[in-house]
């Protein structure tokens, strides 16, 4: 395809056979030709057009001459980089003087030649579509330079050839950064989510997470990495953008529909509460002792509810502080901690398994984490289970890295494919299609998510592929693997 291919070419042209010869100058060509015959007219239709080139009559009709027209058109900030080509009579050495001090680009003989004609407008079009690349360019670099992601160009090997300022402050990149292997930059600092899409990255750069974990002092930080493929002959460049969402990940929705949320969480409980004592009020004269303890009973079983709900949002919002509240904690409280939180779900038939050389190994979370943690996992098991009898396996063991494992699988019910999507959002409602009913405030599985990844760990959920039933698999640091971990969070450099 020719470079000018669809380039518009507005003629603003006073004389009607001068109209004419220029289009069957240029019919059949690849410009795309439009007309206009009075100054004010051509002004309005350049503005609209936003044309590749104009031909201007220097005699052109309207109430300011041509030159004016060439010096406004040129004035005018959307077309400063158009080219002005100005018609006038060869041996008129005045006009060609007055039309240049009005700025324009070229001349062209009147009545003009068509094969200069169609040369002079080629040659232009070509100048002026690459000025105007050069300015796009230059405007991008800017907005590169000052945007609030990162921005990093890879080559086909997976180096880095270029990162903007904000890239080289998430990726916490060296001065000399030009080179490096971008998936040790990012494996050295961030622990990338899920680690599948992670691992078919080189190949398939689909959407992930990269996942810095909560240190002493310092919060969890998520980037979401996202990547472009341009490949143009030999040359092959990956573009990838960071997007900085820890404040968007820390509350996993807007608070918009955060707030939607608990509004229709708390509404319920409220309006149970509200109507049942209004009632009592307004009609306590003529209501018998029995009619009083019924609604009475109500009151109190909204009372009771609005509690619970109260209890589990807190929870949620308190549950990344248990990460800081007390020491690591051994897995020899697992089973007393298991015992507990059964006893007070009334549940009887929970397993554990746990290997008598791991009671002493110190993981990353707190006790308070880790009973929180279980106390989601048991409590949703009882939740879904058909008749709230569930049986409960749970298995602890080490992984090939190095890392705590940790099974907890039920008897309940499998969940479709878009609740296994979901599950970790908050409010999302499995419970929704099995029951019809929404008793609880879905924050259950986020609020689990939330402690491992902060942990520096992984978790999976899955169907059990035996029968009906779930499996969550947790993949807990060691108390030395997360110190490790939050130690190597500094500049990479080269061996």
């Amino acid at each position: 395809m020719s470079e000018t291919q669809n380039a518009v070419i507005l003629m603003i042209v006073a004389n009607h056979s001068t109209h004419q010869g220029l289009h069957s100058l240029l019919e059949g060509t690849d410009f795309v030709l439009e007309f206009s015959e009075d100054a004010e007219d051509g002004m309005k239709k350049a503005e609209q057009l936003l044309p590749a080139a104009i031909v201007l009559d220097i005699n052109i009709q309207g109430a300011i001459n041509g030159y004016e027209v060439c010096r406004r058109l040129h004035a005018n900030r959307l077309l400063a980089g158009v080219p002005v080509l100005m018609m006038c009579d060869r041996e008129d050495r005045d006009s060609r003087a007055a039309g240049l001090a009005a700025g324009a680009d070229d001349f062209l003989d009147n009545p003009p030649d068509g094969l200069e004609l169609l040369a002079r407008l080629r040659t232009l079009t070509r100048l002026s579509l690459t000025g105007r690349m050069i300015n796009d360019l230059a405007r991008f670099s800017w907005m590169v330079e000052h945007a609030q992601e990162g921005y990093l160009m890879l080559d086909q090997s997976g180096s880095i050839h270029y990162a903007n300022d904000r890239a080289q402050n998430l990726l916490n990149l060296p001065n000399d950064f030009i080179g490096l292997p971008f998936s040790m930059v990012v494996d050295r600092q961030y622990v990338p989510q899920p680690e599948e899409a992670w691992k078919n990255w080189p190949e398939d750069p689909a959407p992930c997470f990269l996942v810095q974990p909560e240190g002493p002092t310092a919060r969890a930080v998520w980037v979401i990495l996202e990547a472009l493929d341009t490949p143009k002959g030999m040359e092959y460049r990956r573009i990838v953008r960071l997007r900085d969402v820890t404040e968007r990940m820390s509350i996993y929705q807007d608070m918009r529909k955060f707030h939607t949320a608990i509004t229709h969480k708390l509404r319920t409980p409220l309006s149970m509460l509200y109507t049942s004592v209004s009632l009592i009020k307004m009609q306590m004269s003529s209501m018998t002792p029995e009619e009083i303890a019924k609604f009475m009973e109500s009151a109190i079983r909204g009372t009771e509810r609005l509690a619970e709900e109260v209890r589990n949002i807190v929870t949620y919002l308190d549950a990344p502080l248990s990460l800081n509240l007390g020491d690591p904690v051994s897995l020899d409280v697992l089973p007393e901690l298991v015992k507990s939180i059964c006893e007070r779900l009334q549940m009887s038939d929970v397993i554990l398994s746990l290997p008598e050389d791991m009671h002493p190994t110190v993981i990353s979370l707190t006790r308070d984490a880790l009973e929180m943690i279980f106390y989601e996992l048991l409590e949703n098991s009882h939740k879904f289970h058909p008749t709230h009898s569930p049986h409960v396996e749970i298995s602890v063991g080490r992984t090939e890295d190095g890392f705590i494992s940790m099974r907890i699988a039920d008897d309940g019910i499998n969940l479709s494919a878009e609740q296994l999507d979901w599950a970790w959002l908050p409010y999302f409602q499995s419970e929704k299609d099995f029951t019809g009913e929404i008793p609880g405030t879905g924050l259950g599985f986020p609020m689990v998510a939330t402690l491992i990844w902060r942990s520096g760990g992984n978790l999976w959920l899955r169907n059990r592929q035996d029968g009906p039933g779930v499996v969550v698999d947790l993949k807990i640091p060691l108390e030395i693997t997360m110190r490790n971990m939050q130690r190597s969070a500094a500049p990479y450099r080269p061996a």
